[in-house]
């Protein structure tokens, strides 16, 4: 093989050099098969020509050596980030939140139902609406345009390499969860739009209030029913991933949904959710029963409140605060494939990491072979 550089090696002794053989598993004809389970320290960053230094980063068989080499710490600083970034998210969620519920007082001053006041009313009732809008386009936007790209950018390596291996999504639980929080936002809104319809209701001058009512009573169905949909569908996948404690938010968001849809007049459909997330929780304290506090709040709904799930109790917030403390070198997966940080929690926050089932990368160069 000829460098750039003008140097010829055999393929076989320059492979031996530049440690192509720490990183990939090579076929009996020289072809690159798979990623190696395991990543020597003799690899590379920047393969070079062993007779005159010159860099072979360009030559398309070495040019990917460096990058493999960096992908533990580049896995560690990903994970760093998502969490603040989690952090940050939830606390934002409640504090829009906090500021809806201030803003109620005001807004029930200064509604005046009659006949010259419904554009007015109706431009506050779609301000009151639209509030949470700016958070959950943020939340939407972060997965979309980093955690779906950093998923796309593994796979797409693996695929450049002619491999089938590819790692377990590092970046599979944070998804979710921003999704949950998004869900967590569309709950706000619908509650708002129940809090509402509740007190039009009160108003002594139903010919002017009946047919407002009678829309945003139907709007709101119709969002109960596609985000408790959704929550339904995320669910399913936290089950298959053993993310138990994700499993266990889905659920009460769903029971949520379904209290909100109960005050406006109409079915709640949750038969065996209740017996799932008690379960749950009972067989899971340390991951799901997490949330206990939030299920034991979640009473019956009553003709004149509905049930909320609140995500930040003294519990749910010291775990939410964790997910922003990181330090690298820390980054650990349970035999699940979850990635965490075990300066920031014992064992695997996601399934518990009960014993037998979690396995430590005490080496990271061999992160690798965790997710094996």
């Amino acid at each position: 093989m000829f460098l750039p550089c003008g140097h010829d090696f055999n393929v076989v002794d320059l492979d031996t050099q530049l440690g192509l053989g720490n990183v990939f598993d090579i076929g009996i004809h020289g072809d690159i098969v798979a990623v190696k389970s395991a990543m020597a320290h003799a690899c590379k960053q920047t393969p070079r020509c062993p007779q005159c230094s010159a860099s072979c980063a360009s030559v398309p068989r070495y040019q990917h050596i460096g990058q493999f080499q960096l992908a533990p710490d580049t896995l560690e600083r990903l994970y760093s980030k998502f969490g603040r970034k989690m952090r940050t998210l939830a606390r934002n969620v409640q504090d829009y939140r906090h500021n809806l519920q201030k803003g109620s007082e005001w807004f029930c001053e200064n509604f005046e139902p009659g006949p010259l006041q419904g554009k007015a009313n109706a431009e506050m009732i779609k301000t009151r609406l639209l509030f949470m809008v700016p958070l959950e386009t943020a939340i939407t936007q972060y997965r979309d345009q980093v955690l779906v790209r950093v998923e796309e950018d593994i796979t797409g390596t693996a695929l450049l390499l002619g491999s089938s291996y590819t790692p377990v999504p590092v970046a599979l639980s944070f998804k979710i969860r921003l999704d949950l929080l998004h869900l967590h936002c569309r709950l706000t809104v619908v509650q708002e739009a129940a809090r509402i319809i509740r007190f039009l209701r009160k108003l002594d001058n139903p010919r002017h209030t009946e047919h407002m009512i009678k829309v945003l009573r139907m709007h709101t169905m119709q969002e109960i029913y596609e985000n408790k949909a959704a929550a339904e569908v995320l669910v399913d996948h936290c089950r298959c991933h053993s993310l138990l404690l994700l499993e266990a938010e889905g659920i009460l968001l769903q029971l949520s949904f379904d209290s909100v849809s109960e005050c406006l007049g109409g079915v709640g459909n949750n038969l065996g959710l209740r017996e799932r997330v008690e379960q749950l929780i009972d067989e899971n304290p340390d991951t799901a029963g997490r949330l206990r506090g939030c299920y034991e709040a979640l009473d019956p709904y009553t003709k004149d409140r509905a049930s909320v799930v609140e995500l930040w109790t003294s519990k749910t917030r010291e775990f939410w605060e964790k997910w922003g403390v990181y330090e690298m070198g820390s980054l650990v997966y349970c035999k699940s494939g979850h990635p965490y940080s075990r300066k920031a929690f014992p064992d695997c926050p996601e399934c518990g990491g009960r014993k037998g089932q979690r396995e430590r990368c005490e080496d990271r160069e061999e992160f690798v072979k965790t997710l094996d």
